[in-house]
């Protein structure tokens, strides 16, 4: 049987429970509430797989690559021991090894002259750090 969750709909509760199948019906594991029970207000919530969960809490709490200033990147940079630093000639990404939520970190990057942040999956690479800033930095127009 595939491993089931209740997600939220509503801004307020960022995230999904899990749901266990008990007496026929997928139910909440605090005082058991079947989906139904749980919309009884409105349309909150739905049932979604786990793999399904995950991956929407994971992308909702992602954060798009902004531009930061030199001394927020230096400030991050000592604020916690970094995790994976790494660079080439014109470039440098480090992650923070606090992480934000699960696998989920903030990300900090250098390209040329430029400082970068976002919030992304802490397996990202130094090259897809570096491709996602090049990525704002072309679709911003802006010049390296």
């Amino acid at each position: 049987m595939t491993a089931m969750a209740f997600w939220s709909k509503s801004s307020e509760f960022d995230g999904w429970r899990k749901a266990h199948f008990v007496d026929g019906a997928w139910r909440t594991m605090v005082s058991p509430k079947t989906l139904d029970e749980l919309n009884t207000r409105g349309d909150y919530w739905e049932l979604v797989t786990v793999e399904e969960a995950i991956e929407r809490f994971t992308r909702k709490n992602y954060q798009p690559v902004s531009e930061i200033t030199e001394a927020r990147f230096m400030d991050m940079l000592e604020v916690l021991p970094p995790l994976n630093w790494r660079g080439t000639a014109d470039s440098q990404s480090f992650k923070l090894s606090e992480m934000y939520s699960g696998n989920i970190t903030d990300i900090f990057a250098q390209y040329g002259t430029r400082y970068f942040q976002m919030r992304n999956h802490a397996s990202l690479t130094h090259d897809e750090i570096i491709e996602k800033v090049k990525a704002f930095i072309y679709a911003e127009g802006i010049a390296a």
